[in-house]
């Protein structure tokens, strides 16, 4: 058996400037390394911690329902877990996400809000039940 010891998940964004401004200055994540090479930029952020979720279509579509109102008809989204919903949403929206739906208590507990990026990639912020 093969154990991973890292994951890495790489997204290309158009607005290069405006990932790395949500990810790296409004998430608050560390660079590792940056990246340049032949005129073209990169960066690798620190997760601090993430788990991965792997779901089949019809889950997929219930978990679009709750969060966006309806299926979206994507295969990849990112979710980032934060302490305050309220005020994550204005700083990413801020950073030029759009928001799909207004924030939803799920049926977990927890309280989600839904995006799309510039480049269509969708993020779901949630602040858990309890806090």
């Amino acid at each position: 058996m093969t154990e991973a010891r890292e994951l890495r998940f790489a997204f290309t964004f158009e607005d290069y400037d405006a990932a790395v401004r949500l990810f790296r200055d409004v998430f608050r994540l560390d660079t590792l390394m940056d990246l340049e090479e032949q005129g073209g930029r990169g960066v690798i952020l620190k997760v601090p911690s993430a788990t991965v979720e792997l779901f089949d279509v019809r889950h997929t579509d219930v978990v679009d329902g709750i969060e966006a109102g309806h299926p979206t008809g994507e295969r990849v989204r990112i979710a980032v877990r934060v302490d305050d919903l309220g005020q994550a949403a204005l700083e990413v929206t801020g950073a030029g996400a759009e928001p799909l739906a207004e924030p939803v208590l799920t049926p977990w507990g927890d309280h989600n809000q839904r995006f799309r990026l510039a480049g269509g990639l969708q993020l779901t912020l949630f602040e858990p039940a309890g806090g």
